[in-house]
């Protein structure tokens, strides 16, 4: 369905289901001719389903066309999986202390070096 203005939907994280009713997540986002949905916020993988697959919009969810089997072959893992907030920030002030250690030591040495 091309009349469907997916940007709106997107901003108010709509439902997305199959046919058959099974609940398949929330659209988050567009991608070229495909939509981006998740499962939920935890979830370690996304589908990214081309817009040919959707059946309807009921003005409460989307509807797509196919079974939960079909489903998989959307599946995709998350970018940047794996790693965690904290994971992150605990690398980056692993850099920072790295820096100032070096910092110290050249400022150290330099003024070792005016007293000798």
């Amino acid at each position: 369905m091309t009349d469907i203005d997916f940007s709106e939907l997107i901003i108010s994280k709509k439902g997305v289901i199959l046919s058959d009713r099974q609940v398949v997540g929330n659209i988050i986002g567009e991608k070229d001719d495909s939509i981006i949905v998740e499962k939920d916020g935890t979830s370690e993988t996304i589908y990214i389903i081309p817009k040919s697959k959707v059946e309807a919009y009921d003005g409460a969810q989307i509807i797509l066309q196919g079974t939960g089997s079909e489903l998989k072959n959307f599946e995709q893992k998350r970018e940047n999986q794996g790693e965690s907030v904290l994971d992150s920030i605990t690398d980056k002030l692993g850099d920072v202390k790295d820096k100032v250690v070096d910092t110290t030591k050249d400022v150290a040495g330099k003024a070792k070096d005016k007293v000798d």
